[in-house]
């Protein structure tokens, strides 16, 4: 009986080292990492062509049951939510507080996360498999101030554990994401103009035409902007604000495709700023402002004749 006893136990002192490099894991085809891989991945920050998440894609992560002596084998190791260290999705700064969840294999599963959620299945065949995650921030149904990421933006730490069919043997897989690209949105669902993109044409000008401050110049173009909610019942103070890049000459306005041309904005007999913003308000879930566009040359210039252009963002906030 002790021979048998002192044979189980070298059996089991093998199985442990065999184990231990069961798992190998990599993300957009880099250097296979075993054991209990730390991995990073850069990620696009995106919104959701339904406009009801922000989603962070482009990480491609497989995994692979570690190739030993017994490949291939009936053995298999079984991904799923959560490890010892915590929650399956943990959302970086930028995300704190938000409503986040985990895409997983085409499902939605909004935090707080069950652990042991299955993910993926590795059978020890010699071959990698993917593991169909993407993390996603829900949007809000109020006005709220816009997330601005920027590459290199910690967004959160993804974390996995692998089980199997063979021993008990618990191995850890964690993914932090990066921001690949800088992204400003409003995580608020409300809208301005139902989304619909503002176009400021304003024709065929002279360009001694075009005046030299925003309250005088007559190139102008006036606009509506209307605000509203899908829930009902919101009455709230909000700010829009005017982003995009200033000129070199006047940081009212916005940059043209000329140099010595820019583009204001006009609120209530002033001109906001670009990337400063007005005062306004929401009513019972709708509001709307009166707003002037104009057009306006750099003082002493004869600006080129030709077709200029520029774009800008109007972004819902909260004061």
């Amino acid at each position: 009986m002790k021979g048998f006893l002192g044979a189980f136990a070298l059996l089991a002192l093998t199985g442990v080292a065999t184990t231990a490099q069961a798992v190998d894991c990599r993300v957009n085809g880099g250097a296979w990492q075993t054991g209990n891989p730390n991995l990073q991945v850069p990620v696009t920050v995106a919104l959701a062509a339904d406009r009801t998440r922000i989603t962070l894609e482009g990480a491609r992560l497989e995994c692979r049951f570690s190739p030993g002596s017994q490949s291939p084998s009936w053995r298999a190791d079984y991904w799923a939510t959560g490890n010892a260290s915590g929650s399956a999705w943990t959302p970086g700064p930028r995300f704190s507080g938000e409503r986040t969840g985990l895409r997983i294999n085409g499902g939605f599963f909004n935090t707080p996360i069950q652990n042991g959620v299955r993910a993926a299945t590795m059978p020890d065949d010699l071959r990698s498999y993917p593991i169909d995650i993407t993390p996603y921030i829900l949007m809000r149904n109020y006005p709220s101030n816009p997330f601005d990421v920027r590459i290199g933006d910690n967004l959160g730490l993804l974390r996995l554990t692998s089980s199997n069919n063979y021993d008990g043997s618990r191995a850890q897989l964690s993914v932090t994401y990066i921001a690949a690209n800088n992204f400003t949105v409003s995580p608020s669902s409300c809208t301005i103009n139902n989304n619909n993109p503002i176009e400021i044409n304003f024709g065929t000008v002279h360009q001694r035409a075009i005046g030299t401050d925003p309250l005088t110049s007559s190139i102008v173009s006036n606009r509506r902007l209307t605000y509203s909610c899908p829930d009902g019942g919101i009455t709230t103070p909000i700010t829009i604000t005017y982003k995009g890049t200033r000129t070199g000459f006047d940081t009212r306005l916005l940059m043209m495709s000329n140099p010595d041309v820019g583009t204001a904005m006009v609120h209530a007999g002033t001109a906001v700023p670009v990337n400063g913003s007005f005062l306004t308000r929401i009513t019972n879930s709708v509001g709307g402002d009166d707003v002037t566009f104009s057009l306006v040359r750099r003082n002493g210039s004869f600006p080129a004749a030709g077709p200029i252009n520029g774009s800008g963002v109007l972004v819902m906030g909260v004061p």
